[in-house]
């Protein structure tokens, strides 16, 4: 089913949001086909201001955590101020912001909102440059060309302060690999070493890193909290009951600062509830993957310009390359959201329970580049804790776009506490992987395994980093 509706922008245009799924009615999305041709479509494709032919595909990526869990994100107003829809009844925390308020952040980093989709638990929005989730504890805001992402805390930290009553962030991570066309960026954002200053001043207890080899493509990482909490918090004991399985919780009297187990996910925290009678008794362990390609197969790119699988900008031609790319098997199961620009470039974002992935791609030649990525990790996806299973995600994503070079990072949470064990949170109800809980620690403590070889490919870097809440495991790759 396809959802259309119209909301006011400047100078009188009008910006159409659309919610997709893989079960679209072609017919009904061509009839809404000029409706998608928003003002933010320029004809270059790339809706960066004074685009000089060289687009910066590499995104960065920001991710502020306002709470270790959903259930610690309570909206502080009593009015119902977010737009009306079938997931109305069950949003809360951040996900109550009006969309006005996100639209006015996402100025300060110059891209528009394209679409929007939701489910039970999260809303994402496809943006003019990349993509934007929220979570009721936390969003995670991935923008590409020259925007300003970083000019956004300040305002992100304002929005949290009035609709979640918190003066600081719990935790935050910013990523990016290195860009193609720093000088092309704006004066903040042409050099690592200004970003992290700029990080610094608003989180003076962060740390930054570089990571892979600098001579190559590499990777930039900075990282702020979370707070572990106080001997007093941890004196305060709880019994929780998991579908049978009594837990002691220390922390569950002050959910707001325990320490987690998840990086992108609402899976893997504390929580004090009691859980569905549907529970399963074995833990879930939060893992992100992401896939950064460059030198992308320019015969298998054609499909994403205008006029290769559909002659129709928007939703449609989104839905087109999806099949036609084979993007669409990856996630079979997924509700997706999907734009093919003018004149080339394609956007997506998925859900699938409580998890997301999204895909951007810049097909050109001279400066291609495509991302994917995912917290997806259930029975009915793939096992992101198993490394064949990331083997195999590896190799079903670059048969889709044929990259010369390849950047694979995993996170994946880890206890922060000798006397925890998180326990799921209310995202992650379902069918997720499973963890023995009986087997205290060590199963959600491992490292992710050493990546599997990809085949057609070199493996020229690999890096495993230990941090105290996750771990990250960093590789990358050449085409034989």
């Amino acid at each position: 089913m396809t959802v259309w509706t119209s909301s006011p922008k400047a100078g009188g245009a009008e910006h159409a949001v659309s919610v997709t799924g893989n079960s679209k009615s072609e017919s009904q999305a061509e009839t809404n086909t000029q409706k998608l041709c928003t003002p933010t479509c320029s004809s270059n494709g790339t809706h960066s201001e004074g685009y000089t032919g060289a687009f910066e595909g590499p995104e960065k990526l920001l991710e502020i955590w306002f709470a270790p869990h959903a259930q610690a994100a309570n909206y502080i107003g009593q009015e119902q101020l977010c737009s009306e829809d079938q997931w109305t009844s069950l949003r809360k925390g951040l996900r109550l912001v009006p969309e006005g308020v996100w639209q006015d952040m996402l100025d300060l980093v110059h891209c528009q909102v394209l679409s929007k989709l939701s489910n039970r638990h999260i809303d994402s929005y496809l943006l003019s440059e990349s993509s934007f989730f929220v979570y009721p504890h936390k969003l995670v805001l991935k923008t590409c060309g020259t925007t300003t992402l970083l000019y956004a805390i300040p305002r992100i930290l304002e929005i949290a302060r009035k609709y979640l009553g918190t003066d600081k962030a719990y935790q935050l991570f910013y990523s990016r690999k290195n860009f193609m066309f720093p000088n092309e960026q704006e004066e903040m954002h042409r050099s690592w070493e200004k970003e992290v200053s700029y990080l610094d001043a608003l989180f003076p207890e962060g740390a930054a890193y570089l990571i892979g080899k600098t001579n190559r493509d590499h990777w930039h990482v900075y990282l702020s909290g979370p707070e572990e909490p106080s001997a007093s918090e941890l004196n305060c004991e709880q019994s929780v009951d998991l579908a049978g399985v009594t837990v002691s919780n220390s922390l569950a009297a002050s959910p707001t600062i325990n320490p987690v187990l998840s990086r992108s996910s609402s899976r893997s925290t504390v929580h004090s509830q009691q859980p569905p009678a549907d529970a399963p008794s074995l833990l879930s362990a939060d893992i992100t993957v992401e896939i950064l390609m460059t030198g992308l197969d320019p015969e298998r790119m054609r499909v994403m310009y205008l006029g290769g699988a559909s002659t129709h900008e928007g939703a449609l031609g989104g839905k087109a390359v999806e099949h036609a790319s084979g993007i669409s098997e990856i996630y079979p199961h997924s509700t997706t959201d999907s734009y093919l620009f003018t004149p080339c470039g394609f956007s997506l974002n998925g859900l699938q329970n409580d998890g997301y992935f999204t895909i951007h791609v810049t097909p050109e030649p001279h400066c291609s580049y495509a991302s994917f990525e995912t917290n997806v990790s259930s029975r009915d996806a793939l096992d992101l804790s198993d490394p064949l299973a990331i083997k195999n995600l590896v190799e079903q994503v670059t048969r889709v776009f044929g990259p010369q070079n390849v950047t694979v990072t995993v996170f994946k949470g880890r206890s922060g506490s000798e006397k925890l064990q998180s326990l799921v949170g209310d995202g992650a109800w379902g069918r997720d992987q499973e963890v023995d809980f009986t087997k205290d620690k060590t199963a959600v403590d491992a490292a992710p395994p050493s990546f599997a070889p990809v085949c057609g490919y070199k493996s020229v870097d690999r890096v495993l980093y230990e941090f105290d809440h996750y771990w990250l495991r960093y590789a990358y790759y050449v085409k034989n």
